[in-house]
């Protein structure tokens, strides 16, 4: 490659992109940014923001029934016995989670018991694409959330209706249309050129306009120089709508605290983004998981808390919405390594301003197990159902393929808590 028009031409020839990595020049990587971006009123639309606990986080130990025999017993090094922080007679909160007590007792964080799926499978990836495309049965490409942008989103001229926060696109904002932007930073937006290099950002504009009027240009060409040079517009603007932005709350240190900083840089700019996705690794706690495990569910809590303080102050919490969920869960009985091996069922989150907070779904028997599993009692699918029909308001059966009862976090009813079967009230 003798020259940055040499590669201009390359690749805007074979692109084949699905993120916006700084390790690409910004035109190519995010040739998906059409046209110019408009600001739109926030409060016209529900927004939807997923964090993924990667690994399988223990919801034993993360909503925990620390007076009942059965789990004292599976459990004699892993039980947090009076650390733990109590939620009702039955169950309590991980010492982690400190913030989260806030946000259930003010009412705004709803907490699903027993999540999971028929014939539990403990891969971490297939059990990661069985959630992300909510088909438990067959494998596809396309995910949950893309069907969602398919079939609901696409047509609405705004291309970044939804935003990927980290370096790989999950398989659940997978769809047909345009890639969704996987950013890491603002300035990913930014058109990066080499310093070493003569050619600064108008000219790489000028290049790939030029390309465009080829004589024996293609049209895949032409629409791809024709989308790079709206993307640079675009970020341009992007830069401008988010420059104000300051933090109204304090966020943790870690990868998640940076995230969900960012998705609120993001939403306070008004752009019309509707879906936001992070993730957080580190829940696969095979070995010494006690301390461990807390560290990391205290900077998920930290983290998603401060998100809601700052949207607050913005004035943007009601119209935003925190999922949380994680592949799986762990073993009912701890390993030989102070841990947890691969499981199944565990709770799932859901917090904000609209959100009805307490306990829903019956919590998985502690004396009925699956193979020394906890069997799940709220299939996950109702989750998302919930907020297809009742926070992005629309038809979730074409987005999931059937229709699942839809739990009550979402409207005027009440979270009513169901008792854990096979737990009895602390002596």
């Amino acid at each position: 490659m003798n020259s940055r028009r040499d590669f201009l031409k390359i690749g805007l020839s074979s692109a084949a992109v699905v993120s916006l990595s700084s390790s690409l020049p910004s035109f190519l990587s995010s040739f998906a940014l059409a046209d110019q971006i408009k600001p739109s009123a926030l409060s016209n639309d529900n927004v939807l923001v997923v964090v993924q606990l990667s690994g399988g986080n223990d919801g034993l130990n993360t909503i925990a029934p620390v007076h009942h025999d059965a789990y004292r017993k599976a459990r004699p090094n892993l039980q947090m016995k009076e650390r733990a922080i109590r939620l009702n007679d039955e169950l309590s909160l991980n010492p982690g989670l400190g913030a989260f007590k806030k946000v259930f007792d003010d009412g705004k964080l709803a907490i699903v018991n027993g999540c999971g799926y028929p014939n539990p499978n403990r891969s971490h990836f297939r059990s990661m694409e069985i959630w992300h495309t909510a088909n438990p049965v067959e494998s596809q490409p396309t995910g949950w959330l893309g069907h969602y942008l398919d079939h609901f989103l696409r047509g609405t001229d705004n291309p970044v209706e939804a935003m990927n926060i980290g370096a790989e696109l999950p398989q659940a904002l997978v769809n047909t249309g345009a890639p969704v932007p996987s950013i890491q930073s603002i300035d990913d937006f930014r058109v990066r050129t080499d310093p070493n290099s003569p050619f600064d950002a108008k000219l790489e504009q000028q290049i790939i306009r030029d390309l465009s009027e080829v004589k024996n240009a293609t049209p895949a060409l032409q629409f791809l120089s024709r989308q790079a040079t709206n993307a640079i517009v675009s970020s341009e603007q992007i830069r401008r709508l988010t420059a104000a932005y300051k933090p109204d709350a304090k966020y943790p240190q870690g990868a998640l605290g940076g995230q969900l900083r960012l998705i609120a840089q993001i939403l306070s700019a008004g752009m019309g983004t509707r879906l936001c996705y992070c993730q957080v690794g580190g829940f696969d706690t095979h070995a010494n998981q006690l301390y461990g495990h807390e560290q990391l569910l205290a900077q998920v809590s930290q983290a998603i808390a401060a998100f809601h303080e700052d949207l607050t102050v913005k004035g943007l919490n009601d119209k935003v919405a925190v999922m949380c969920f994680s592949e799986f869960g762990r073993r009912m009985a701890e390993n030989n390594s102070a841990g947890t091996d691969h499981g199944a069922a565990g709770p799932m989150f859901l917090s904000g301003g609209k959100v009805k907070g307490g306990l829903y779904g019956a919590y998985p028997s502690l004396t009925e197990l699956d193979s020394g599993d906890l069997k799940f009692t709220t299939d996950f699918r109702r989750v998302y159902s919930t907020l297809l029909d009742r926070w992005l308001n629309v038809d979730s059966k074409v987005v999931l393929g059937a229709q699942y009862e839809s739990l009550a976090m979402l409207d005027a009813t009440k979270a009513t808590t169901r008792p854990v079967s096979g737990i009895v009230a602390p002596r």
